[in-house]
Parts: C-alpha cells; sequence; structure tokens
C-alpha cells in the first residue's frame, strides 16, 4: 500500500481546514445535524425516529454532544449506537434465490447519525480541495449531468482517425461493502486530515454490528469488518475518499492514453463508484488500466466485475481491432451509463431514452385511469411519478427536441388528468403555480428549456468542470457568450461543428423565439464577437477586456455611452485606442436603436445571470419562464363584475386568487375553490348555450337568468341559508358579517371590515364549505339547510385538529377555532 502512494502526488487540505475539522464539537452543529436529517424515515433498532430528536431537540441535544465527547475520549460508542437493522433491497430483473440479488440497507439509530452528519458536514466543505473534477459524485456543486455532458462531448465530437478510441465502463462489484477500514484511515491521513477528525471516524466504525431482518424475523448480531454502510449520512463521502487514488493513479499513468479533444486529454470520468475510462491505443492503455486496478484491489478492497463492464467503441479503427483480447463485454450499438442509454449517433439517443419513456408513460396512465382521483390528485401524479423520469432526461441530454413532440405529450398528460373526457380548463391556466391561481401541472417545454438554460449559466460562469472547458473551446469565429447574447436569427452551425453545444444553442435560441427575444444583447462580449468582426482579428481589445470593459454595457455611464477620455481615465486605456472606441461606438449605433442611450433590460438575461450551483436553479428558472407568458383573468374577472353587479379590483381578485391555495390545505376543498373562481362549474345558462334542449331557468327559484352568480348567492331561495350563514359567523366572530358575494364567492372580507388574519381564515374556511353544501344541492329544486353546513363543519374540523396534532400544534388549533366551537357548544337550537 505504501508503495502505490509513494508513486502518486497525493493532494492535501491545507492547516487552517485541518484544524477547523479537528476543532472540538459544538451544540450548534448536533442542532444543525439533527435538523438536516430527513424525517419520514425508518428508525434503527431502538425505535426512536428522528422525529423524536427534533420534538425533544433542547433536551437531547446538550446531551448527545456530551455522549459524543465522552465516547471519544473513551474511544467506543455506547453499544447501542454501534448497531444496525440489515434491511434487504431486492434489485430489479435479478434472481431472487441469489443473496447477491439484494441490495443491503443499513437502519441506523437516530443518535448515531446524528453524529455520522456532523462529521460529514465537516468533511463536505473539505471534499472540494482533495477530490478531483473527474469525480461529481456526492462533492456538492457538482451533477450526474457532468459526466454524462463530458460522455457524449468526447464520443460525439470529431474522432481520431488513425489512433482507436474507445469508451471503458466499469462495474465494481459490492463497490460500498468491500471498502478495508485500515485502508480507508491511510488515506485520510494523506489527504491531510487531522488526528482528531480521523479519530471521529474511527470511533464510528469501532466494533459496529448488524442484525439482518428478513421475513420477520431478526438475526443475531454480528460484526462487521469492513464496508461503508449503505444508509449512513457519512459512508458516501468516505467512499469517493476511498476511490480517489485510484483516479489519480488513472490519471498519473503515463502508459494509459485518454482520448483528446481540443487540445485536452480525457481519461476518466467518476460518479461515485461508476468508472468511466476514456481510452485510445486500447492494445497499451488496457493492459496498464487492468494492472492499475489488480494493483490497487489488493489492499483497497475494491474488486472489478468484468461481467457488467463494457466496452464501446467509437471510431471505426477501434471498431476493426481484436476485442477478444480485452476482459470486456463488446457493445457495438450502445450501452447504459449512469440511467442514460448511450447510442452511437447523438440523434439516436431520442428513440433509446425518449421513446420507451413514453410508451411506458402512456402504460402507466392506462393502468392508473381507473382510481379514483381528483383532477388536483391527477396532477400531483403527474408532478411526482412522470415530471422526475423526463426531468432527468432533459437535463443529461444534449438533444432539440420539436414542438411536436411537447404537444404529443401535453395530448397524454391532458387525456390522463382529464380521464378522457373533454378538457374544462386550458391548460395554460392548469400550469400556472397556485400562487398565481393555477394548479401547477408540469409544462415540460419550460421544465425542458429550463434544464439547458441552466447549462449556459454554466458557460457564462466559466465553470472548471471538464465538460464546461471542452464546450467553451469548441466555438470558432465567435464565443459562446457572443452567440448567446447575439440578434437572431443566427445559424450556430457556422461557428462550432461540435453537436452537444450546436444542439444546446439551437434550444436556446428555440426559447428565445417562443417569447420573441430576437434583439442583441447589451451583454454582449468586446471580444471574440462575431457581430463586432474587429475583436476578432485585433488583439488590442483583449487589453480592454483585461481592464475590466468586458461587454457593451460597461461602456455605458449614468445611463449614456461614455466618451473615449473619461473611459481611457478610468480603465488606463492607451490613447493609441481612440480609433477601437470609434469601432466600437458605430457597432453600438447600429446593433442598439437608442443609442446613446443604453439599450433596456431584456428580461432573458435575468435568467442567464443566475448562479448555477445554487439550489433549485432550474425550478427558479421554469418559474420566470412561466411568468413570461401573458395569460390573464379579465374575461373571468369582468363575468363575475356583470353577474354579481360589483367591480373587483385588483387588490380584491388577487386575494380571491390567493384564497384558492389559502382556504384549505385539503386538496379536495382548494379544488373546489379553484372551479369556483375560475368558473368551471355548470350553471343553467351556460347548459343553454351548450344544448337547445337545456333551459335558462333556475331549478329553485324558476328565475332567469340563471348564470352561477345567481346559483351561487343571488337566488332568492339561497337567502335563508346565506342569512343564517352570516348571522352565525356574526356570532361567532363577535363583529357584524353582512351578506355579501366577496365572502359568499370567494372567501374574502369586503375591504371596509378589517378583522384579524386568524378571522379572516375561519371566514375563507366555512365560506368554502358553505359554497360546497350549495354544490352538492346544485341541480335540486330544494335549497339545503344551514344543518348540513354545521355537519360538513363539525365533520372537517375533526380533520383540522388531526393536522395540527401531527404537526404538533394542537393548541394552535384551539385558539383558531375554540370561538367556533363554543357558540355551537352552548347553542340549542340552530337559526330557521
Amino acid at each position: 500500500m505504501e508503495e502505490f502512494f509513494q508513486s502518486l502526488s497525493i493532494p492535501a487540505i491545507d492547516m487552517d481546514t485541518a484544524r477547523s475539522m479537528d476543532s472540538s464539537l459544538s451544540l450548534v452543529e448536533v442542532i444543525n445535524s439533527i435538523k438536516a436529517l430527513q424525517s419520514n424515515k425508518a428508525p434503527g433498532p431502538d425505535g426512536f425516529p428522528i422525529e423524536f430528536y427534533k420534538k425533544f431537540i433542547e433536551k437531547l441535544a446538550p446531551l448527545l454532544l456530551a455522549m459524543f465527547n465522552e465516547s471519544l475520549e473513551r474511544k467506543t460508542l455506547p453499544p447501542t449506537l454501534t448497531q444496525a437493522t440489515i434491511v434487504l433491497l431486492h434489485k430489479k430483473d435479478k434472481d431472487p434465490t441469489l443473496c447477491g440479488s439484494y441490495r443491503p440497507l443499513s437502519l441506523l439509530n437516530a443518535d448515531v447519525k446524528v453524529l455520522a452528519k456532523l462529521v460529514a458536514s465537516r468533511l463536505e466543505r473539505a471534499l472540494p480541495l482533495v477530490i478531483s473534477e473527474e469525480q461529481n459524485g456526492f462533492v456538492k456543486g457538482r451533477q450526474l449531468f457532468f459526466n454524462v455532458r463530458t460522455l457524449f462531448n468526447v464520443i460525439y465530437s470529431k474522432h481520431s482517425s488513425d489512433m482507436p478510441e474507445m469508451v471503458i465502463s466499469l462495474d465494481a462489484e459490492k463497490a460500498f461493502d468491500r471498502v478495508e477500514w485500515e485502508y480507508l484511515f491511510v488515506v485520510l491521513k494523506k489527504f491531510g486530515f487531522g488526528d482528531t477528525f480521523v479519530s471521529w471516524i474511527r470511533l464510528l466504525y469501532a466494533s459496529p454490528k448488524a442484525s439482518v431482518h428478513t421475513n420477520d424475523i431478526y438475526s443475531d448480531y454480528f460484526s462487521l469488518g469492513r464496508g461503508t454502510r449503505q444508509g449512513c449520512p457519512l459512508s458516501p463521502l468516505l467512499f469517493i475518499i476511498a476511490i480517489e487514488p485510484l483516479s489519480i493513479a488513472l490519471r498519473a499513468s503515463p502508459s494509459f492514453r485518454g482520448i483528446f479533444r481540443n487540445g485536452t486529454e480525457y481519461k476518466l470520468s467518476l460518479y461515485a463508484d461508476d468508472l468511466l475510462l476514456y481510452v485510445s491505443n486500447p492494445a497499451i492503455s488496457v493492459p496498464t488500466v487492468l494492472h492499475i486496478l489488480n494493483y490497487f484491489s489488493s489492499f483497497s478492497g475494491y474488486k472489478l466485475n468484468l461481467e457488467k463492464s463494457e466496452c464501446f467503441p467509437i471510431n471505426t479503427t477501434a471498431c476493426d481491432i481484436q476485442h477478444s483480447d480485452f476482459p470486456f463485454k463488446l457493445s457495438l450499438t450502445g450501452f447504459k451509463y449512469l440511467g442514460i442509454n448511450v447510442t452511437r449517433s447523438l440523434s439516436g439517443l431520442a428513440s433509446a431514452n425518449f421513446s420507451p419513456l413514453i410508451t411506458k408513460t402512456a402504460s402507466d396512465f392506462q393502468s392508473w385511469r381507473n382510481l379514483p382521483l381528483s383532477l388536483l390528485g391527477r396532477i400531483n401524479v403527474v408532478k411526482m411519478n412522470v415530471l422526475p423520469k423526463f426531468l432527468f432526461l432533459f437535463q443529461s441530454i444534449p438533444l432539440f427536441i420539436p414542438k411536436i413532440f411537447f404537444d404529443s405529450l401535453d395530448r397524454l398528460i391532458g387525456g390522463f388528468i382529464w380521464n378522457g373526457k373533454p378538457p374544462r380548463v386550458r391548460k395554460t391556466l392548469l400550469q400556472k403555480c397556485k400562487l398565481s391561481g393555477g394548479l401547477s401541472l408540469p409544462d415540460f417545454q419550460s421544465y425542458y428549456w429550463s434544464a439547458h438554460i441552466q447549462k449556459i449559466s454554466y458557460w457564462l460562469k466559466s465553470s472548471s468542470s471538464p465538460w464546461c472547458k471542452l464546450e467553451l473551446s469548441s466555438c470558432a469565429g465567435s464565443s459562446l457568450s457572443g452567440l448567446i447574447f447575439s440578434s437572431l436569427p443566427i445559424k450556430p452551425s457556422l461557428f462550432t461543428n461540435n453537436q452537444v453545444v450546436l444542439n444546446t444553442l439551437k434550444i436556446w435560441f428555440q426559447f428565445r423565439k417562443r417569447f420573441k427575444f430576437v434583439g442583441a444583447s447589451s451583454l454582449c462580449p468586446l471580444t471574440n464577437n462575431h457581430l463586432f468582426p474587429p475583436s476578432l482579428s485585433d488583439p488590442s481589445f483583449s487589453v480592454w477586456y483585461d481592464r475590466g470593459l468586458k461587454q457593451i454595457r460597461d461602456l455605458y455611464t449614468s445611463g449614456v455611452f461614455d466618451s473615449f477620455t473619461n473611459l481611457s481615465s478610468r480603465y488606463n486605456l492607451p490613447g493609441t485606442h481612440l480609433f477601437r472606441y470609434l469601432q466600437i461606438r458605430n457597432f453600438a449605433s447600429k446593433c442598439f436603436p437608442n443609442f446613446p442611450s443604453i439599450p433596456p433590460e431584456q428580461p432573458w438575461e435575468q435568467i442567464i445571470a443566475y448562479n448555477p450551483l445554487q439550489k433549485g436553479m432550474i425550478s427558479k428558472i421554469y418559474r420566470f419562464i412561466l411568468n413570461l407568458r401573458v395569460d390573464s383573468f379579465v374575461k373571468i374577472r369582468n363575468a363575475w363584475d356583470k353577474e354579481l353587479g360589483i367591480q373587483l379590483t385588483q387588490d380584491i381578485w388577487d386575494d380571491a386568487i390567493d384564497r384558492i391555495r389559502s382556504s384549505s390545505s385539503c386538496a379536495r376543498l382548494s379544488l373546489i375553490q379553484f372551479k369556483v373562481v375560475h368558473r368551471i362549474h355548470f350553471s343553467k345558462s351556460r347548459l343553454s348555450q351548450i344544448y337547445p334542449d337545456v333551459v335558462d331557468i333556475c331549478d329553485k327559484c324558476k328565475g332567469s337568468p340563471c348564470n352561477l352568480g345567481h346559483m351561487f348567492f343571488l337566488c332568492p331561495k339561497l337567502y335563508n341559508f346565506w342569512s343564517n350563514y352570516f348571522t352565525i359567523m356574526s356570532s361567532v366572530l363577535k363583529v357584524n358579517l353582512q351578506p355579501c358575494p366577496f365572502v359568499a364567492i370567494f372567501g374574502i372580507l369586503n375591504p371596509t371590515l378589517v378583522l384579524s388574519s386568524a378571522q379572516m381564515e375561519i371566514v375563507a374556511f366555512t365560506s368554502l364549505l358553505a359554497r360546497r353544501t350549495l354544490l352538492l344541492h346544485w341541480k335540486s329544486d330544494k335549497c339545503p339547510s344551514i344543518s348540513l353546513w354545521v355537519k360538513d363543519m363539525m365533520f372537517f374540523l375533526k380533520f383540522e385538529k388531526i393536522k395540527h396534532t401531527l404537526r404538533g400544534s394542537t393548541q394552535k388549533f384551539y385558539q383558531k377555532w375554540q370561538c367556533f366551537l363554543s357558540y355551537f357548544s352552548n347553542l340549542e337550537v340552530l337559526p330557521n
């Protein structure tokens, strides 16, 4: 082992980081670790879930801290912290009679998970300092698509004509379970981690025990001697530490020849234990790789699974060589990598990945069709079961997808959510977020755009990732930033032959054309800009760039194009550059109509300015795109104004929209309010317009017209119902509530009436159940009695109490609803 490490240049964390990681544990760290662990997870052998620790965090955190510190002093954990229950998860399409067909998952006690999470949080900060850019698993700021993107850039770009090139996908046999602990501790020291930090790792791996749970039978506890537990927060981080020396050895080997693209050699990509090798001259490189792997395996526990390892020839030279000399399975047409079916051509990715997913989605919809789900329930099925699968492909595969694909997908989804019936609501309204009055039905094309715009953000931030470097260097006659901020139309194939980059740019231009963002941006660069030819041939503009003048917008001061005198003074430009200034000014005057004033900021400039590393980046871009769509509620609002004879101001309408989601946390009740506000229910007036034999006369009062305003509030037969409701609520809230359509239909109060937020929530909830009562008697010629509403209220208040109890806020329930409960407990007879 020592001989192996002596031949490698191992990076080490700096002394400040090492001291920070060796520092004493703090109470704040313990508390943050408890809060960071996910709820709703199966507990360990002691039966205490993490929710127990979160509930009593103030009492338990100091006790845990004291116990952790004492354990470190004694160099052993309490017996229960070393125990785990192993449950077995069957691997898909594997023989259930074989032990190797099951994945062991360790259920650890929550207290030891708190310690492991704390140590993992410290380790997480240091990993980017020692883990190479080729490893993208479990390192903060790195994602799975980094590896896939690198792979596509290598295999779909111009190949070498004389040197065989191939990709080898290596599979490690039970990689997490085979890590040798002594090797792991040596690696930690080699990377510069201090004695105290390594002692915490040793403490967690001192005498661990496990019991296997199968068929409700628990085995006796047995000791573990190697491996990192799958289910421990620290386990994946330790594994990538353990495999990094192998990555270093492979990259350092002169006999292992990688694949060159744009002057850079690519040798490997790692995602945890998934190792992908880029190999040229395989006759020499492959034996070298196998020798390194065997040497590494002799002391680390790593074991190569040759049966699952695959070799994929990239060019024709590689296809022609004798593959029987290599111990890997030959895959000429493609292979699967990180969930993506890789094909020989970029265009083949669509049929290999999207087509099977469409078929599977259609099959799932057919099997789910008869489930008793509401419209909102079906939308949630799409969000939770369908969207993640497509979004994974959108993020990973740089493929230009025409609009016809999304139209077909929307029809498939529409058929499911409406259960084969004609749609009652336009798709764009359903796709609005709930804050804007919609139901958050995913817009798959907007998610597709968002996933690829994220990649453009990486380009503009000049990420150090291998895939990003390769793509940034693949442009000629311009730069990627020049093309991104260019005016449209533009033919990107004139500037790059990289198919991955080309498709990403086509997707970006597709998005801009959809929203008519065709003008150039003042963010376009002063160097390597095809719109400004002098920047391509005159290296003097690099001086401007180096001194801070990087974009056209930098030349404006206080909203006006600045003079050369001011710019040269501020940025120390040579006086000989006056002609360059005149060239730029001439370009700006022709490119931007309002010259010399600064061009107005374009909406799309904001989304590519987002930090691609921030959490929820794609969702943030998606929400921005949704807000670009103009889809007003003017028609619906005007219809309510006309029928009710009132004026719904913008503030009142905004409150009505907000009450769709905030009236109740119950999905079915929220859906009722959505349908009411957006006028989805059929009134007699509307039915008479559809069916000639339906007469526009109210079944209850025989009056006409029988529109929605009439059927919800204005019908004379409903007077007693609403009068009783407002009388009861006035007594409950101890205010004078007069009957009005704001409350009856939208659950909002007249702007002249001021109540507390809790009282307004009570009005919203109670009036929603009143509307529900009316809808249950929608076609009846009799009016519902107020007693039906009271029964509904008592029924749903039970669920409100259960909800608050589960959230640990029972007291809050009584504070809010006590006035209502007290009123009815003292009431002998309901109002007539």
